[in-house]
Order: structure tokens, then C-alpha cells, then sequence
């Protein structure tokens, strides 16, 4: 039980680093209203959304079907 553990620990910490370093990139970035993003900083917001989006839920569907 003790190995499950470890390796379960293991593949959370593997996984979180990247999340963690998005999220101090994130961090760094301006404030910015919407207003003031251009129309390419929109639709390259909305690709990411939706690539985040598609990334976790395609292979949840694939697990859940």
C-alpha cells in the first residue's frame, strides 16, 4: 500500500509543476481590462480556453465511454 502511495505522490507532483509555473507565469502578467486587449490577444485567450478545455475533457470522455 505504502508503494501506491509513493507512486501516487509521485505522478501529483510530476503533474503539478507544470500547473504550478502557469500559474506564476499568470501571476507576472498585467492587469488588464478587456477593453484595452487587442482582437488577436482574444481570440489567442479563447484558443487557450478552449484547448484547456478539450485537453482535460477528451480524455475524461474517453475514461468515462
Amino acid at each position: 500500500m505504502e508503494a501506491l502511495d509513493g507512486i501516487l505522490f509521485l505522478l501529483a507532483s510530476i503533474l503539478g509543476w507544470p500547473i504550478r509555473w502557469i500559474g506564476r507565469w499568470l501571476d507576472r502578467q498585467p492587469h488588464r481590462d478587456p477593453s484595452q486587449i487587442s482582437t488577436l490577444h482574444k481570440i489567442g485567450r479563447l484558443a487557450l480556453g478552449f484547448a484547456i478545455t478539450a485537453a482535460i475533457l477528451v480524455p475524461l470522455g474517453w475514461l468515462i465511454f
